[in-house]
């Protein structure tokens, strides 16, 4: 039909399935300009291509597209200086969660680089470690590895509510420290460097660390585990029980790693 466009050259022109577009006419998203009455073909205007790309920004950035009508004034015009202010935003939002996910990432693949000449290490071994930021609170050593679990669930959900952005790989571990004859057991979440400062956010220093391997199943019975530790290093006052992070993960028994500041 001349000074029109069939559904299919329209379609071609952005690249999406005659399929789609029914489906936008269907909602109301995209309304062709002339349906033939007697073939019940559909034809779209050029100037339609602006309708289209906002439908593909908001496919793009996550806004439903029955949401889509709030840009269409009362005249059915399009407000396109609102769907861009609300695009770029929303943009904005997702440009700053893959730069987040692409920093965990780097992280992750550094740590990996780090503990790969340590992979199966038996016995006890020295190794220098970078200084790691953790987010601390107490742990009471009871209720087995499900009692780990739901301390592990509830430190995150703090992490979270206070904005930290946790290590990719399992970033959860355990500190065992001798005060006198008791062990006082605080659990903690690894985060990454961000630009403002969290006071509830510690340090643990950069240095030298006697470190040895177990197997996960052993954080079963957390103050057994630092018990014996710390009776066969009788001059030790401080134990970090964490993740050995490798290339190879396995779910169902992860590597536990022992790290002892010297």
């Amino acid at each position: 039909m001349q000074g029109y466009l069939s559904i299919g050259d329209f379609a071609k022109l952005r690249n999406v399935n005659q399929k789609s577009l029914r489906y936008y006419e269907r909602i109301g998203a995209l309304t062709p300009a002339y349906t033939d009455p007697d073939t019940g073909y559909r034809y779209y205007a050029l100037e339609q291509l602006v309708e289209m790309d906002m439908i593909l920004m908001c496919l793009e950035l996550n806004i439903p597209l029955r949401d889509a009508e709030q840009y269409r004034n009362p005249d059915k015009t399009l407000d396109i200086r609102r769907l861009l202010q609300d695009g770029r935003r929303r943009a904005q939002e997702k440009l700053e969660h893959l730069q987040a996910t692409m920093e965990q990432m780097d992280e992750a693949l550094e740590r990996i680089a780090e503990n790969c000449p340590y992979q199966a290490q038996a016995g006890s071994y020295t190794r220098h470690l970078h200084q790691r930021l953790i987010l601390r609170e107490s742990f009471v050593p009871s209720g087995g590895e499900l009692g780990v679990k739901q301390s592990s669930t509830k430190i995150f959900l703090r992490g979270q509510s206070l904005g930290l952005l946790p290590a990719f790989t399992f970033p959860i571990g355990l500190i065992a420290e001798r005060c006198g004859p008791e062990i006082k057991t605080s659990i903690f979440l690894e985060v990454l460097r961000r630009k403002e400062e969290i006071s509830a956010v510690e340090t643990l220093p950069a240095g030298t660390y006697l470190c040895q391997q177990r197997p996960s199943c052993e954080l079963g019975d957390v103050e057994g585990l630092a018990a014996a530790y710390f009776e066969a290093r009788p001059h030790a006052d401080r134990v970090i029980i964490t993740n050995l992070t490798l290339a190879q993960f396995d779910v169902k028994n992860p590597v536990l790693e022992l790290q002892e500041p010297l």
